[in-house]
């Protein structure tokens, strides 16, 4: 929160999480010269969203952390692609060795046995499995 504040120039109370920006605070805050992340952060501001939601947005971070179970990272997922939200996701396994497993292995077929993920590949190369033609010989 002390980030946002920063970043809007007006004071928050961490005890008004729920409540959107009061009109005084809407009237106040400015978008930070500093800080291109501002602009977006005080647009939502003024379309009247929580403190809680705006940071939940992720206008502070652009990438969003998914903590717990495979089947809520799924839903995620799930809730922003058919929001039209997303066209796909960069997925970054935390820094242990089995981040990478516990994805493949406990999101990927939550998705695929929601018909989100495709369980076969197209061909054998990276260019097939993304329909591109083949290289161009001279």
């Amino acid at each position: 929160m002390a980030y946002l504040q920063q970043m809007i120039g007006v004071q928050l109370d961490p005890a008004r999480l729920d409540a959107p920006l009061s009109a005084a605070q809407l009237a106040a805050a400015r978008a930070s010269p500093m800080d291109t992340r501002s602009e977006n952060a005080l647009k939502i501001a003024r379309e009247g969203w929580s403190l809680q939601d705006i940071l939940a947005h992720g206008v502070i971070d652009y990438h969003p952390v998914i903590a717990g179970p495979a089947v809520e990272a799924a839903d995620h997922m799930q809730e922003w692609f058919e929001a039209d939200a997303v066209d796909g996701f960069w997925v970054s396994p935390d820094v242990y060795d089995d981040g990478i497993d516990a994805f493949v292995d406990g999101v990927i077929p939550i998705l695929q046995e929601r018909e989100l993920f495709h369980r076969d590949y197209e061909g054998t190369t990276l260019r097939d499995h993304l329909g591109c033609a083949g290289p161009v010989r001279g």
